[in-house]
């Protein structure tokens, strides 16, 4: 601690008087240096530069002179002007590295502006002054940082509780234009609707690992990457969910990927990322509606999603187009409750079941088949045969293939 008998002395002049005798130009200087320095300051109105930015950077000034005659750094109350402007610069969107270099290049040019008039003798001086102000930034980079984030989480919260009740209304089918106007969000002609089922991550049924962490990292991960897209509003749960994102949506996944696509491939891009990005399987189906018409955009990709998980489809981007026959086949009704049970009688039948499936999946190739269940191409000739006499349905004959197929499908969806 450097007491009041010892104070920090520049040309034989203690340090803090040098800086009180020049505050004012000392406030102008570093005024026009944030504005040649920074590109952000250069950008504020003339009216906030020489009220607000020019009353905290006198008061600041004064605090490093305060430290150099007292050979303390300020804590407590003597920080609230700082914690205070962080908070009004939060508010405002100004970037905290700008914030925070402003106050460095306050103190660099004290420590220029005191250093001009140092003497040899004063070598410790010099020493004890550049500690003090490295301590002193050490001390504000803390506090202004502390409070720039609590208001950016503050406003951070208040704006996805905004848009979580927009989110909410539109989902349920409840008047929305109150809350979006609330939110200041302008509603858009529609919206994607996107359909999440998201695949679980092998840790979460690892022995000895807590499996509900694993599923929020998992879900941070997700909603961080979505968030990313201006705009989107989401509500997920740790195997699937529901997103909206306002179009073009291919410009704003342009955006984000800081690539072309459009449309399917801008959606083809998100499901991979989103998959990267969370170590699992993400699989989307997606729809567009207007607002009025989002719960029903949200029931068809939630039907769409059942559908694929009942098919066993692979991850991928699925639309209605995609699965028009299972989809319709889904529905319940007598001529679905007909074609499933026409397999009835090879239900019971794994091998037969098998061989079906693999003989239509592999566009009735009978030796891919065959190689693909490991047994000979007369094996494979026998099964079929055996659908054929068990059900009426013979998978080899090219007009009996739309119904086995239909009845297939039927008999999946049931």
């Amino acid at each position: 601690m450097t007491d009041h008998k010892e104070q920090l002395r520049s040309g034989g002049v203690p340090v803090h008087e040098i800086l009180r005798a020049d505050l004012g130009p000392l406030v102008d200087d570093v005024l026009r240096r944030l504005v040649a320095d920074i590109p952000l300051y250069a950008q504020l109105p003339d009216e906030e530069l020489q009220g607000d930015i020019r009353r905290i950077t006198e008061r600041t000034l004064r605090a490093f002179s305060d430290t150099f005659r007292t050979g303390v750094v300020p804590t407590g109350e003597a920080l609230d002007p700082l914690r205070e402007s962080a908070t009004r610069r939060a508010e405002e969107g100004v970037p905290l590295e700008a914030l925070l270099a402003a106050y460095h290049l306050g103190g660099k040019v004290c420590a220029d502006h005191v250093a001009a008039t140092f003497r040899p003798e004063e070598l410790q001086d010099a020493i004890a002054l550049n500690r003090l102000i490295l301590d002193f930034l050490q001390r504000v980079t803390a506090v202004v940082s502390a409070s720039y984030f609590e208001e950016r989480q503050s406003i951070a919260g208040e704006d996805q509780a905004t848009r979580q009740s927009v989110f909410a209304a539109l989902v349920d089918g409840r008047p929305v234009d109150e809350s979006a106007a609330r939110a200041g969000v302008r509603l858009p002609t529609e919206y994607v609707v996107l359909g999440l089922a998201i695949g679980p991550h092998p840790d979460e049924s690892r022995p000895g690992v807590d499996a509900q962490i694993v599923a929020r990292r998992k879900l941070r991960r997700l909603r961080v990457e979505l968030d990313r897209i201006p705009g989107s509003m989401s509500a997920l749960a740790p195997d699937g969910g529901i997103a909206l994102l306002s179009p073009p949506t291919n410009q704003r996944l342009d955006a984000v990927q800081g690539g072309g696509g459009v449309g399917r491939l801008a959606l083809g891009w998100l499901r991979a990322r989103l998959s990267q990005v969370a170590g699992v399987e993400v699989t989307l189906a997606s729809t567009t509606a207007a607002p009025r018409d989002v719960p029903a955009g949200v029931a068809l990709v939630r039907e769409l999603l059942d559908v694929v998980r009942t098919h066993r489809r692979p991850a991928g981007v699925y639309e209605l187009d995609d699965l028009l026959l299972e989809y319709q086949l889904s529905r319940p009704g007598p001529a679905r409750e007909r074609l499933a049970g026409m397999l009835e009688p090879v239900a019971g039948r794994a091998e037969l079941m098998a061989t079906l499936r693999c003989y239509l999946g592999n566009a009735r190739n009978r030796r891919q088949t065959a190689a693909d269940l490991h047994v000979h191409a007369n094996t494979v000739d026998y099964r079929l045969r055996q659908v054929g006499r068990l059900t009426g349905l013979d998978p080899v004959r090219d007009d009996q293939l739309p119904r086995i197929v239909a009845a297939l499908v039927a008999f999946d969806a049931q």
